[in-house]
């Protein structure tokens, strides 16, 4: 017994003390996440862990598990094998970068950061400077300290109301990054990414604020996708083997009653204790089969809320699937279903199927007294990578997205939005309470049907370039809209794009019509050196019936160009 017990001590003794790839976290601007999807693409394989931001750990494990059998499979490979450091003894980090952006645009009514298409460049801090370390294989830590402008979609509160959106360097022509440049709130609410990681080689437990996503679509994802500048968060991850994956993430947000009403009083000042418990809680298993061609994803997940603070520990159970059934009082539950399969080596073949609220067998059905909505999302895909012979690649992606009008919405006996697939980061700006309210989920939200088309080409030394072609239609249904239980008078769900609706008569103005967007463009990336790239994207973007009011016809060229200087 003695031996025994002796013998499983020294076992995980050995797998805390033995030298590999560090905890260190990737940020979810790192190359690594697209070298090395397209390095399983190349291979024929479906990449194991969806879940990001992914760990030196993690990245070193999916390295091994794939033998190039092309020269620009063999050369991602190398790359990739150079963003990880070893993971000797202990290590401090120092980074830095500066990374001015300036943006032009042709049209003042497009006045914020979601009419732009390359809104993620445009929202880069001017400056970052990382401090961090690691420790073996068994701890990591990072915080950031940033200096920019706070999103435009930011709603800013006062003592007497809810003032409009930012005056932002979006309602210009011609905007910036750089503070003193542009009109602009100056953002001093850092870090926004931050993290204290523990484990050892197949385990691990994370702090953090980052940002974060689940899954493999290229516009977003069904149930987590990198929608907010970041989220509070703990994570535990467990990677069994080079087929199987398993993550647990709970993040926190503010709860709705420290932001306003639904009159929009104002209710939480800077200063003023912040009340409640408001957090998403999601499980994601993966599972590869077929020599790893093809892979399943199953996720389950709750927005949770409390105003008393109460916590219901059957939220936190892994297997119990519809949560709703148990606790509808203060959770809402979201599944969604991902595959991916790869016939041949370069393509990839992939989908997703979201359930919100779905009515069963002996559940009342839309329309009939006491019923819910239904709510449910699909998505689809394909992705290609054409490698050359000198290590470099073509690649591409066709993309459609279809969300029902009420994906994301819970219908409650008291209306509102306090438990919709949608929360918030808060700010404090000039001793104003601030919030950046945003789908967790797929960006666009319920509502839409949406499409993209994308190809380029990457010289994995030198630059990137890429066109793209993207299409939306979008109803009025929105995250503020409202949702109730039917009470016998409405038939059925309206369909997408909706024109109005049923539970909110502030929304059924007859003249409302589907809002069209169209964008033509292209991107690219030029890495001159290691420590200095240059990035650029020029759009023209249409957009009908902007804001759902009819024959409002709205076009708009869109350019930006940043430059990113590294240390």
């Amino acid at each position: 017994m003695r031996k025994g017990l002796l013998t499983v001590l020294l076992c995980v003794v050995l797998a805390c003390t033995v030298s590999a790839a560090s905890l260190a976290m990737f940020d979810m601007d790192h190359p690594v996440y697209d070298r090395m999807d397209v390095l399983y693409l190349i291979e024929g394989k479906a990449a194991l862990l969806g879940a990001r931001p992914w760990t030196e750990t993690d990245v070193k494990h999916m390295l091994d598990a794939v033998n190039p059998r092309t020269e620009a499979g063999r050369a991602l490979k190398a790359e990739i094998s150079g963003y990880l450091s070893e993971s000797d003894g202990f290590k401090a980090k120092f980074g830095a970068s500066f990374t001015p952006v300036v943006s032009l645009h042709a049209n003042k009514a497009f006045d914020s950061s979601s009419d732009f298409y390359d809104r993620d460049l445009l929202n880069k801090p001017a400056a970052d400077i990382l401090l961090g370390m690691t420790y073996k294989n068994n701890v990591a830590a990072l915080m950031d300290f940033s200096i920019g402008f706070d999103f435009a979609d930011a709603n800013v509160y006062t003592d007497d109301d809810v003032k409009d959106q930012y005056t932002s360097r979006y309602k210009e022509n011609f905007g910036s990054n750089i503070p003193f440049v542009s009109d602009g709130k100056i953002s001093m609410n850092f870090p926004d990414r931050t993290y204290l990681a523990l484990g050892f080689d197949a385990f691990r437990f994370v702090l953090g604020r980052d940002r974060v996503s689940w899954g493999n679509g290229v516009m977003g994802n069904m149930m987590l996708g990198d929608t907010l500048p970041y989220h509070d968060y703990f994570s535990l991850t467990f990677t069994g083997s080079e087929n199987f994956s398993y993550q647990m993430l709970v993040s926190f947000f503010s709860h709705s009653a420290n932001l306003s009403n639904e009159k929009g009083d104002y209710i939480s000042p800077d200063r003023a204790p912040l009340k409640g418990l408001r957090f998403f809680l999601g499980h994601r298993f993966e599972m590869r089969f077929f020599d790893g061609t093809f892979k399943l994803a199953l996720n389950e997940s709750i927005m949770y809320q409390s105003e008393s603070g109460y916590l219901d520990f059957r939220a936190l159970n892994p297997l119990m699937f519809l949560h709703d059934l148990y606790i509808a009082g203060n959770a809402n539950s979201l599944a969604t279903f991902e595959i991916e399969y790869s016939p041949i080596p370069n393509l990839s073949i992939y989908a997703q199927a979201a359930i919100d609220d779905l009515a069963m067998p002996n559940e009342k059905k839309p329309g009939e007294k006491g019923a819910s909505v239904d709510g449910w999302g699909v998505m689809g895909g394909i992705r290609f990578s054409i490698p050359q012979d000198n290590g470099n690649y073509f690649f591409g992606n066709a993309e459609i997205v279809y969300t029902s009008p009420f994906l994301y919405h819970r219908a409650m006996e008291k209306g509102g939005n306090d438990l919709y697939y949608v929360s918030s980061n808060r700010y404090v700006v000039d001793n104003d309470v601030t919030a950046i309210t945003r789908y967790l989920s797929f960006p666009f939200g319920s509502d839409a049907i949406a499409g993209l088309f994308r190809f380029g080409y990457d010289d994995i030394d030198l630059f990137r370039i890429e066109g793209n072609v993207f299409f939306m239609t979008h109803g009025i249904i929105d995250e503020k809209s409202e949702t109730k239980y039917y009470d016998g008078t409405i038939s059925g769900n309206p369909s997408t794009p909706s024109t109005e609706n049923p539970f909110d008569p502030a929304d059924n103005d007859e003249n409302y019509s589907p809002e069209y967007t169209f964008v033509l463009g292209g991107s690219g990336e030029l890495r001159a050196a290691s420590w200095f790239s240059v990035e650029a994207g020029v759009y023209s973007m249409l957009v009908w019936n902007k804001d759902n009011e009819p024959d409002a016809f709205e076009p708009d060229i869109q350019l930006s160009l940043g430059c990113t200087f590294r240390y």
